[in-house]
């Protein structure tokens, strides 16, 4: 049932309903205003015990420095080359020319027979060999003789012949290269060898150690004036070599102009 009021009893009832709104809406606002406070405190809180009990991620930090570095250092690579582009040929090698004769080497160098020729010792009369010197203003001649393997020069058994001229002053060079010992000696031109050193035919014309030798590289000078005229023979004073044709000739002939020296004439 719909009580009616009056005017005054409805502005109470306005007054009263709008004081009990804006109670209502302060008790409100007070209680949103202590949990907007402690939910900022408890985002700080947060905050802080975050950055307290955390470390510092400087992981990140690395890696997008590593990646901000320059990649310039990085070597370039190699450009390939272009389908279109030809390689340089090679230069041909030559090929060795054939050889006629397979089982002959073809020679490096042409042979040289300069050498030969001027190294050969003149046999012709009145030239002077590579063992030969002359003074012809002291008349005196200078031998060198060679002791090899039971020869004198390269000569055995009279082979050869070594001719002064008259009155001759003669210096006789000798020396050993055999490993056995050997002599020199000047005997007669006449008669048989003997078998080992005897007195000589002209004195002071024998080496040191006549009977034993001199050993090889052993030396030793025979100096000693010829006759006018006169046939010998320079053989080895060590037993058995004279016999065993270790021996050459010597001739003073008063017709020579110079010493001579080469192989023996018929």
């Amino acid at each position: 049932m719909f009580i009616p009021l009056r005017r005054a009893d409805h502005s109470l009832f306005l007054t009263g309903l709008l004081a009990a709104i804006t109670a209502a809406g302060c008790s409100k606002a007070a209680e949103r205003q202590p949990s907007t406070e402690s939910a900022g405190a408890t985002s700080a809180d947060r905050m802080m015990s975050d950055s307290s009990t955390k470390p510092a991620d400087t992981t990140t930090v690395a890696r997008s420095e590593a990646s901000a570095a320059p990649t310039a250092a990085a070597p370039k690579p190699a450009a390939k080359p272009s389908p279109t582009d030809t390689p340089p040929k090679p230069a041909p090698t030559p090929l060795p020319k054939p050889n006629i004769d397979p089982g002959r080497k073809p020679p490096t160098k042409p042979a040289d027979t300069s050498k030969a020729a001027s190294q050969a010792p003149a046999a012709a009369p009145g030239d002077q060999s590579q063992w030969l010197k002359y003074d012809a203003g002291s008349n005196t001649v200078t031998f060198e003789l060679i002791a090899g393997p039971f020869n004198f020069n390269g000569y055995t058994s009279g082979g050869a012949t070594l001719t002064l001229p008259s009155k001759a002053n003669v210096v006789i060079n000798f020396v050993n290269k055999d490993g056995t010992p050997h002599s020199a000696e000047v005997i007669s031109g006449d008669g048989p060898i003997p078998n080992a050193a005897t007195d000589p035919a002209i004195p002071r014309a024998f080496t040191n150690k006549v009977l034993e030798g001199l050993p090889q590289e052993g030396s030793d000078a025979m100096r000693f004036a010829v006759p006018e005229s006169g046939t010998y023979r320079i053989f080895c004073g060590v037993p058995g070599h004279g016999l065993s044709g270790m021996w050459i000739w010597m001739k003073v002939d008063p017709a020579a102009k110079a010493p001579t020296f080469g192989p023996t004439k018929a």
